[in-house]
Formats: C-alpha cells, structure tokens, sequence
C-alpha cells in the first residue's frame, strides 16, 4: 500500500525542492519522530514526509530517523545511494526502486516508539543536525523535518516551566546564556503538528500556538537554520493509538500571557468592547527597574515616564480599573518575598495615584512572588528569563484572571 502510494505521489512546489536529476540534488533529511502520548500520532501520508523519501531515494541521498522522548536517540540511518552500474537501468526500474526504497523508510518512521517518558525535541534537533553535519559535502541540502506538537517535557526547553509565557527572544537568551542551542547551520527545518495535542494535555489557545511556533523559530534561526512551518493537520482514526505509549507529562497552559508593555499598545488593543488591560500587560525589569530586594526604583525620573502613558490611559477612560500584580525572580515564595512584590506593585500604584492623578479606588495592588501564572520557574536569579520574572503586570480588575488571583489571594 505505501510502495503503491510512493508510485503515485510527486514532489510538491510547496515542500522542500524535490528534483529527478540525481545531477542537480543529493539531499540529506533527517526526521525527528514524536510518537509521544500527549501529542497528536504521525501522518506518514502527509505530502512532506511522502515527497521529501522519495526524493531523497529517486536522488540517491541519506535518510536519518530520530525519536523524540525524554532520551532521544538515532533509530536508523540510511545510505540511499547506489553503485554507478546500476544507474543506467531504465527510469522506470529507478523509479519503482526509488519507490521501494520509500516504502521501507515510511515503516521505520511508523514504527517508532518513545522509550523513555517525556519529550525532548530541542535534543532531538540536536541529533538530527549533528547527524547532517558529519555527512560529507556531496549532499546538496540538508532538511530536518520534525513531527510533534513541540511541547516538551524535559531538557534545556521544559514547557512545563511556564516558557509559553516567555517571549521568543528571552527564551533565546535563556538558551544561549546556558550555551545551550544546538547547530543548526545549514539546516532547513519543517515543522509538522505544531500544537497539535492529544488528552490528557490540554489545548493551546490560537495565541498560544502561535506563540510556540514563534518560539521554536526563534530558536531554529538563533541556531543558525530556516525554520518552515507546515499547517498540514495530523488525521488518524485510530483512537487508542497512543494508550501504550510512555506517559508524558501535562504542560500547564496558563489562562493569559502577560505582552510587554509598550506605550502603542494602549491605542492598538482599544476598542469600545474592550479594554487595553483585558489581557495582562508586565513593565517588565528594562522598563520600571527596582534597586535589588527594594520596592524603590532605581531610576526614579525613568519610571515615571513610562508609567505615564498609562495614568494618561486611565484619564481618558474613567470606567477601567486595574489590578497589579507584583511578581519576583526566583523560585520561592515566602512572605519576604511575598511582602517585597507586594511593596513593588504599591510603589507603581503611588506613582499612578499620588504622582499622576489617578484615583486610589481605581487601583489595587497583589504581591505574588514567583506564584503569578506567567512566572517562568528554573531560571534562577539571572539572565534574560529571570529579569523577564521581575515584574508588575497590570490587568483589568474587571476581567476573569484579575477577579480569581483576588478572590483567591
């Protein structure tokens, strides 16, 4: 049935250049395999994985097979190529050849299977690349094409630690502060099934898909490749297909993710069905900078420039109360810390009320700690990632996020 298919399917414009002249294109692909229990099974059919075989069999090229789990590892690598008296045999014996050849490949990628719980797709690209990389230099391109939701569950790139909250470019800094990136030079990177997910893992909202994607295309181009996204939809009819496979865990998908505040944005989110604040926005470290473990600002005259677009905001606009949010680096949460982020979102609130004008009853203040829903956890005291942590996020009081961390606190 897949010989017969691999007959049938030509190389798509839309896919990675598929060529017949084993003159023009000797391809290298490698592709990374999550069957993971949380992420949507593989579609062999899809016209990527299907046109990219065949061509890199029709074209005498190298395949390499990875799995993604919480170990990955190499499941098979094949030499495509074959000797030169057997190149002049008619172009359809190459063709059904090149075909067969398919055939097999597409049953090792079906047949893989995670061995160890978790996933780690940022080391399976890692595997991958490498592999690509110590092929020699006949090889005229060298794809990755990776098949899984992207949410991993351990490594340097854990999701569980609240990164759909964190900025592509801190997640960026993160990594390379950890040297952490893995060499992706040379490589083009397809990406298929991006958050797709199966049960017991929660859906991403249409934010946070895009903010996954964003992510992982930050990291593809900080390693030096390509990164193309591929909207192909996953499709299986097989229901328990992935009841025996090793657990994963559940990535938390936090309910808003804070934007970094920018004084536009208070002009572009505003509409009369809404607010600028119905979605959290932090002033982040760079913006309002605190003096270490105190509630007063570093730079004082700074600070209250870049708070005043917002009393200027709430002047116009009498029926918008905030709620904020004090938030900290690290990862306890004790009542000194508790009490120091409570202290840093009093501060803002004075500087709103006593300095600019707003009322006091339009404006009440939370200190969190490392508890706020969009606190990034794992990352220490320093770099790009705890900074971002450092934060008062400001919300709308009347929305449902502010009421439940009020209610709740």
């Amino acid at each position: 049935m897949a010989a017969a298919l691999f007959t049938l399917t030509g190389c798509s414009n839309s896919d990675p250049s598929c060529s017949n002249s084993a003159e023009t294109s000797k391809p290298a692909v490698a592709y990374i395999i999550a069957n993971t229990a949380n992420s949507k099974p593989v579609d062999s059919s899809a016209p990527l994985i299907q046109d990219t075989m065949l061509d890199a069999a029709m074209n005498y090229g190298y395949c390499i097979v990875a799995r993604v789990d919480g170990d990955p590892a190499l499941i098979s690598t094949e030499d495509l190529n074959i000797d030169e008296q057997y190149k002049t045999a008619s172009k359809e014996r190459l063709k059904r050849d090149a075909a067969s050849k398919a055939s097999n490949l597409l049953q090792i990628v079906d047949s893989v299977t995670p061995v160890n719980p978790e996933a780690d797709y940022l080391e399976a690209l890692r595997l991958g690349a490498s592999s690509l990389r110590s092929l020699d230099s006949s090889y005229t391109s060298r794809t990755i094409i990776c098949c899984g939701s992207g949410l991993s569950t351990s490594g340097y790139l854990n999701f569980q630690n609240n990164l759909l909250s964190a900025e592509p470019q801190v997640i960026v800094d993160m990594l390379k502060e950890r040297e952490a990136l893995p060499d992706l030079s040379g490589c083009t990177v397809y990406w298929l099934g991006m958050a797709q997910v199966e049960a017991p893992q929660e859906k991403l909202t249409p934010k946070q898909s895009n903010n996954l994607t964003s992510i992982w295309k930050a990291v593809v181009e900080a390693s030096g490749g390509e990164f193309v996204s591929n909207d192909y939809i996953a499709v299986s009819n097989d229901t328990n297909a992935t009841d025996s496979l090793p657990s994963v865990s559940v990535v938390d998908i936090p309910s808003d993710t804070p934007i970094v505040f920018d004084s536009d944005v208070l002009d572009e989110t505003d509409t009369e069905e809404s607010n600028a604040f119905d979605e959290p926005v932090a002033l982040e470290e760079s913006q309002v900078q605190f003096v270490g473990d105190e509630a007063a600002y570093l730079n004082p005259e700074a600070a209250l420039e870049t708070i005043r677009p917002i009393a200027d905001y709430l002047a116009k606009h009498e029926s918008v109360s905030l709620l904020l949010v004090g938030s900290t680096a690290g990862d306890i949460t004790d009542e000194s810390i508790l009490s120091l982020s409570q202290a840093r979102a009093d501060a803002v609130k004075k500087t709103l009320c006593d300095d600019l004008g707003i009322a006091e009853s339009r404006i009440h203040t939370l200190g969190m700690g490392s508890s706020a829903p969009w606190h990034i956890s794992n990352v220490g005291y320093d770099g790009a990632a705890a900074s971002r942590n450092r934060n008062v996020t400001l919300i709308s009081a009347d929305t449902e996020l502010a009421q439940s961390l009020m209610n709740n606190h």
